[in-house]
């Protein structure tokens, strides 16, 4: 146990912020259904064993948590263990299951006081019901500029304001979820994401520019993902400042995406089949396109707090599809580019490569990366001694050939300014290339030490890994709202 100094050893004490967050981690398995406190004292039991392993191979003692916690496993997982063995106590909470209690609540020591913990939890209905009100707010706030506006709005409006119109929504969902005495305890990271989005709105909402213009699209491009990495601010509420944590936020996002695709699959088969039982009744045409007007942005807004909310109540979607996409996706994406290498070397000089050609593999470059992310936030630590993963070689051999690709797609780029000029697409392509680049490489050596040099489950190798990974959001989130909002004066709204 960690005893009242909030130390592993009488001798050896814990910074406040480790302290603290195994408090944090306590408390929220003390409100996974089918744990008991007593088997919260036994994990904590093997927890801090981990941790004191690790330190003594000379990791701090946050690396040491870091992956400590890693090598438990998920919160989810350890609760469906307990819950198969204790059934009867997840029936006991189904009617009266809380939310996630906020952080904070623990002491120094990780124990709570359930009795005075209690009341601060949340039903989860109230989540629930919070999140379809703002989700409702999201698709009337998407839906009504057209109302007002017509098709003007598209030549303009929604390209500047898209994002505004769904993610503070999304942020005060996060921000509600935190307790509003939780943000005033912390008022900088809410004071940051709020500066963000003002300082945004304003300029872009300033900036001249028509549809036709390359900045006008550079900035509906990378706007929305600046503004994005943004909200996860809200989303790791006073972790937001530690570099690791951002890791929670590409977890988040991994599993969104996989609910929001399985909402919208299901939801256009439901407008197919609703369109045409109204067709079948004889119901007018343009009364079916105006329901369905509605209907159809609203909804698509709404999905997304109805997957922030989906996510924060079942936590283990990316930890049990990334390894399934990565071992499908993995081997067919390396076979492609290594197609395309052979390819473009027996065809001739890559510098005349089309645009078109440029733009789908910067697509499938950036889907590389995508990848590499969801699988590192899902995956989990080596045991020391034990041979290197599969998983972690193809990852490997793809990112190689990713790298190839990039340095060839740097070279046509290349080509193509110093033949053609400056321009800002071509100037933020490289950018982002560049930036890919920078990301490929360094995933390359980690995941090299990891196979090779640095031996198999090397801890500080992997714990290298995850906060390359980590860096790898906040640098893109920085590149593309400097691409958002610097590029149309330094082009001249061109």
């Amino acid at each position: 146990m960690i005893d009242r100094t909030g130390s592993t050893h009488a001798t050896d004490p814990l910074p406040p912020e480790v302290a603290g967050q195994i408090a944090e981690w306590r408390s929220l398995m003390s409100a996974r259904p089918g744990v008991a406190p007593e088997d919260v004292d036994e994990l904590e039991d093997h927890l801090v064993s981990q941790m004191r392993d690790l330190r003594s191979a000379g990791l701090s003692p946050e690396e040491a948590l870091l992956i400590a916690l890693r090598r438990l496993g998920a919160q989810d997982a350890v609760a469906r263990e307990f819950g198969a063995v204790h059934s009867e106590r997840l029936w006991r909470q189904l009617g009266t299951a809380g939310s996630t209690p906020p952080i904070g609540e623990a002491d120094a020591t990780g124990r709570r006081d359930r009795a005075q913990a209690e009341p601060a939890t949340r039903p989860a209905r109230w989540d629930l019901l919070s999140a379809l009100g703002l989700g409702l707010l999201a698709g009337l706030a998407v839906r009504l500029p057209y109302s007002v506006l017509g098709e003007p709005a598209f030549d303009g409006f929604y390209l500047r304001n898209i994002a505004f119109l769904v993610l503070p929504f999304l942020a005060a969902h996060f921000l509600i979820r935190r307790r509003l005495q939780q943000v005033a305890g912390e008022p900088a990271g809410p004071a940051l994401l709020a500066a963000v989005f003002a300082v945004s709105a304003v300029l872009v909402n300033l900036y001249p520019g028509d549809a036709t213009g390359q900045t006008l699209w550079l900035s509906a491009l990378h706007l929305p993902i600046a503004l994005c990495v943004a909200t996860g601010i809200a989303y790791l509420g006073p972790r937001w400042r530690t570099l690791e944590a951002w890791m929670d936020w590409v977890r988040f996002l991994g599993e969104a995406i996989v609910y929001y695709v399985l909402i919208a699959l299901v939801g256009a088969a439901l407008v197919g089949i609703v369109s045409g039982i109204f067709t079948a009744i004889d119901t007018p045409a343009d009364l079916v396109a105006q329901v369905m007007g509605w209907v159809v942005p609203v909804c698509a807004a709404a999905a997304v707090l109805v997957c922030a909310w989906l996510v924060e109540r079942k936590k283990s979607v990316i930890e049990n599809m990334a390894p399934v996409l990565t071992a499908v996706f993995t081997p067919l994406l390396t076979v492609a580019l290594a197609v395309f290498l052979v390819a473009a070397a027996l065809t001739g000089n890559p510098v005349d490569l089309d645009r078109d050609v440029l733009i789908w593999f910067d697509a499938v470059l950036v889907a590389v990366t995508a990848i590499v992310l969801f699988t590192v936030s899902a995956r989990t630590p080596s045991t020391p001694g034990t041979r290197p993963r599969a998983l972690d070689w193809m990852q490997l051999a793809l990112i190689v050939a990713a790298i190839a690709v990039d340095l060839l797609m740097l070279w046509a780029m290349a080509g193509r300014l110093l033949e053609w000029g400056a321009s800002p697409n071509k100037l933020a392509g490289l950018g982002c290339n560049i930036l890919l680049l920078a990301h490929l490489a360094g995933s390359a050596w980690f995941y090299g030490l990891i196979c090779t040099g640095g031996g198999p489950g090397s801890p500080r190798a992997e714990l290298s890994l995850q906060r390359w990974q980590s860096l790898a959001l906040p640098a893109f989130g920085v590149w593309a709202g400097a691409v958002a909002l610097a590029f149309p004066p330094a082009f001249g709204w061109i």
